[in-house]
């Protein structure tokens, strides 16, 4: 009976025990995720952290490398050049060469030249040229293409590289000689173009202007007689008189001719360093006479005069200065001998 007691006891004891142990090895199984899901989120966070550091680093690499335009071009080994194709000595795609000619198409090279990359070129028109710059597609126009205030408010330019004039050609036959003449008829002029604005400038004449999507096209209307007359730049328009045409007599509004890149780019003080350079050295001077360009914008005969008389000035003031300054200088030889007779 003791002895079946005891064995009770025992066996209560034992159940007991193990019960313990269990419960002991329960809570060690639950405690152990616990902590390896701490670890493991403080793993996360620290890899999350480095990766976004890593990102951030390689964001800001990348930013750096998109905001230098000039560091793209190199890169890329090619730049996008926007010029025209039928403005003959500046932006002309000759038909036999299929090559494009011109003190435009020149400057180009010689800015591929000077990044250490091809060149491949765009054609643009008067009304393209901006926003081929602003959709990226080029990453600079020179054509033909007029410093104005309002364009600098979008793009940046560099100094002008040629300064041309507006005039008008006609047909032989047409007795117009000024543009006063015009009242009551239609002008043909490249879309996009100043010469609307320019012309109204300087006369009351009613005009009818008519733009046309390139110059070729506002000569072929006016050799059909749809237009009395085609106004764009003296230079320009030398290109396309004949026989049959002339100028007028009338030239206006100096036109300064600028490279254009995107507006804050690094391109454009990189462009801008090069045109000054070419500038000063003759490089420009003699790719104008290459290209067969004569000068069109002269001095208003105001200025000129101005010019003369300040220069018949200058001289004739020089020679009286000089006569004052040999009399002085011979009394004060003559005193300085009297005093050493004395």
């Amino acid at each position: 009976m003791k002895k079946t007691k005891w064995m009770k006891k025992m066996g209560v004891m034992t159940l007991a025990m193990a019960m313990a142990a269990g419960m002991l090895t329960g809570c060690g199984s639950s405690s152990e995720p616990a902590a390896d899901s701490a670890a493991d989120d403080s793993s996360a966070a620290t890899d999350a952290a480095a990766d976004e550091a890593t990102d951030e680093s390689a964001d800001t690499s990348d930013a750096s490398d998109e905001g230098s335009a000039v560091e793209a071009i190199k890169a890329r080994g090619v730049l996008h050049y926007g010029t025209e194709d039928s403005a003959l000595g500046f932006g002309y795609l000759n038909p036999e060469t299929n090559e494009y000619e011109g003190l435009e198409a020149d400057l180009g090279r010689l800015i591929a030249q000077e990044l250490g990359v091809d060149v491949e070129f765009t054609t643009v028109v008067t009304n393209t040229r901006g926003p081929l710059i602003d959709s990226g597609d080029v990453d600079m126009v020179a054509a033909t293409f007029t410093i104005t205030d309002e364009r600098k408010q979008s793009y940046d330019f560099t100094e002008p590289y040629y300064v041309d004039a507006q005039s008008v050609i006609v047909n032989k036959d047409s007795g117009l000689k000024t543009i006063d003449d015009f009242d009551g008829k239609k002008i043909a002029m490249s879309a996009g173009g100043t010469e609307k604005d320019s012309i109204s400038a300087i006369t009351d004449a009613n005009i009818e202007f008519v733009e046309f999507a390139d110059f070729s096209e506002a000569k072929l209307a006016l050799t059909a007689g749809t237009v009395d007359g085609f106004a764009a730049d003296s230079s320009i328009l030398q290109s396309y008189v004949d026989d049959d045409t002339e100028f007028i007599e009338t030239k206006f509004s100096p036109q300064p001719y600028g490279i254009a890149t995107k507006k804050g780019s690094d391109l454009s003080a990189y462009v801008n360093d090069l045109v000054q350079k070419w500038l000063e050295d003759g490089t420009i001077d003699g790719l104008i006479e290459k290209n067969g360009i004569q000068p069109s914008y002269e001095e208003p005969a105001a200025e000129a005069t101005d010019a003369a008389t300040d220069a018949a000035t200058a001289e004739a003031t020089d020679p009286a200065a000089d006569e004052a300054t040999d009399e002085a200088t011979d009394a004060a030889t003559d005193a300085a001998t009297d005093e050493a007779t004395e």
